[in-house]
């Protein structure tokens, strides 16, 4: 006689979902168009670029495609999402990683709209004790530098800031401990573009800054029962101001979807975004509409918890 295995409490969370997701009619996010593809798989790829002036080309690439791929404003949290493309094993050179086939790491990008400013949201990344703006580890996220890059990140008096993060994710699909590689740097979003021949009598703009993040795991992390891992992740993440300098509208633009949303530039806060590729194993067989639904949701925490401490900052 097969002896019927008693379900966990992480078990019954996971089978809960499964049937609010049969409840809403859960749908996978819309596949992103190939120009926002080209520009975050750039911007991913050449994140350490000694010519920054592509960079910053590709992030206003990105940043008119959020405005009008995604309604930025939505309180439902799938019609700020997009599905990206799968990174390729050229996005990963120069990079420490599992070695696996990167085309199963599952992609999901999420964007969101914060009052604050990027001058408040540079305090974050110097957080020792990420666990406040972390809520997907609640016991145990702690960060640490590298090359003294945290004493001039906050003043722009460093390019990069380096950071190396020992962590605990603890969610209803999983709970691991790992470490995290996870690199910030300053981009000016006026740079011109890389392609134009520059008058000679034509003076800088002003400087527009910006930052991105890019995150990676260099070794496959498993749970003490050993039936659960993450076998490869990748992110990357932007802050862009919304200052009125970048993505404007004119009436010319359509959005994706015909969608009737009229976000732009213009608003004031920081544009944000983070994109993750994901390969795990969590000892179920769940659909990729489920894994999704729940990575989205973490994302969309962390954009709260992120919030909710700038906001606590200023009491």
């Amino acid at each position: 006689m097969q002896r019927i295995q008693p379900i966990t409490g992480q078990g019954r969370a996971l089978l809960f979902i499964a049937a609010l997701l049969q409840l809403t009619a859960c749908r996978a996010a819309p596949p992103a168009n190939p120009s926002f593809n080209d520009a975050i798989q750039f911007a991913f790829r050449d994140f350490e670029t000694e010519e920054p002036a592509r960079l910053a080309f590709a992030l206003r690439q990105l940043e008119r495609e959020l405005y009008l791929g995604v309604d930025i404003e939505a309180s439902n949290n799938l019609n700020r999402s997009l599905t990206p493309a799968e990174l390729s094993e050229d996005d990963l050179i120069g990079l420490e990683h599992p070695g696996r086939d990167v085309s199963t790491a599952q992609p999901l990008a999420l964007a969101t709209l914060s009052q604050h400013p990027i001058e408040r949201h540079r305090q974050i990344p110097l957080l020792l004790d990420q666990r406040p703006v972390e809520p997907g580890s609640p016991d145990y996220y702690e960060r640490s530098f590298l090359a003294g890059t945290e004493a001039c990140w906050e003043q722009r008096g460093c390019e990069f800031l380096r950071t190396v993060n020992d962590l605990t994710k603890d969610n209803i699909l999983l709970t691991i401990t790992y470490t995290l590689p996870k690199d910030y740097r300053w981009i000016d979003l006026a740079l011109p573009d890389p392609a134009s021949e520059p008058s000679p009598d034509a003076q800088p703009a002003e400087s527009r800054w910006a930052y991105i993040a890019r995150s990676w795991t260099t070794d496959r992390a498993v749970d003490e029962s050993n039936d659960r891992a993450i076998e490869q992740s990748y992110s990357f993440e932007i802050w862009l101001p919304r200052d009125g300098r970048g993505f404007l509208r004119d009436g010319s633009e359509a959005n994706a979807g015909e969608g009737d949303w009229t976000s732009d530039s213009s608003g004031g806060g920081t544009l944000r975004m983070i994109a993750l590729w994901a390969e795990t194993e969590i000892g179920a067989d769940l659909s990729e509409e489920l894994v999704a639904y729940a990575t989205r949701g973490g994302v969309d925490d962390i954009f709260t918890a992120q919030e909710d401490w700038l906001d606590q900052s200023l009491e």
